[in-house]
């Protein structure tokens, strides 16, 4: 549940619901943020302003997420690491009167809508094998043997994480995180993956190909 107001840390990142990034916080004023939620509830707001809109003119209706601390340090000098993940999603309403050095906003909550089930489910399952496939592609091409991610059973926060792996631009991160259906989210996504699996999967094929025939097997010509 979303407490207004909230701090806020506008920055040029789309940060998505249950997916984790680090941040480096190196600005006085955000310091002094990571000093006074640390000692309470590890919540910030996390929003990403328009191309070429600063954030004194922050539009009223930019969605934002809450970013949940999970993991901080704190430099000498005072600059801090942390790691955040994604929580609920708000809508802003404005900046709220503050005595703080960062920025207070008044926000709203931005859930999804109601939708059937089943059908939920059914793209779910769609887009978590497309997503699996890809990657398993992806580490094949690149010769890493990392595991395979384990994909959220939930259909609307698998549809974030997997637009987080994706890596596509912040215009269409958030369009997705502004997305009130998740069975939209999930459609676009599915169609995204699909678009370039097939080259994806034979460029893996012809990785292995390679690799395969580079090894020679038998004994050395004489």
């Amino acid at each position: 549940m979303i407490t207004t107001p909230i701090p806020l840390f506008p920055l040029s990142l789309v940060l998505m619901p249950g997916v984790s990034v680090p941040l480096h916080l190196f600005e006085p004023r955000y310091r002094a943020l990571l000093r006074d939620i640390n000692a309470t509830t590890r919540r910030f707001g996390l929003v990403a302003p328009p191309d070429g809109v600063g954030e004194a003119e922050l539009p009223v209706g930019r969605i934002g997420c809450i970013a949940r601390i999970t993991a901080a340090e704190t430099l000498e000098d005072g600059r801090g690491n942390i790691v955040v993940e994604g929580a609920e999603r708000f809508r802003f309403d404005g900046y709220a009167a503050s005595e703080t050095p960062y920025r207070m906003a008044d926000v709203s909550a931005w859930d999804d809508a109601p939708e059937e089930p089943l059908l939920l489910a059914a793209a779910a399952d769609r887009l978590r094998e497309l997503a699996l496939r890809a990657v398993r592609a992806s580490l094949t091409i690149q010769d890493v043997e990392g595991d395979v991610p384990t994909l959220h059973a939930d259909a609307a926060m698998m549809s974030f994480q997997v637009a987080h792996m994706l890596r596509v631009g912040n215009d269409v991160l958030y369009e997705l995180l502004a997305q009130r259906s998740a069975l939209a989210r999930l459609t676009r996504l599915d169609a995204a993956i699909r678009s370039g699996l097939r080259d994806m999967e034979g460029a893996a094929e012809l990785h292995v190909r390679a690799r395969t025939n580079g090894h020679h097997h038998g004994p050395p010509p004489s």
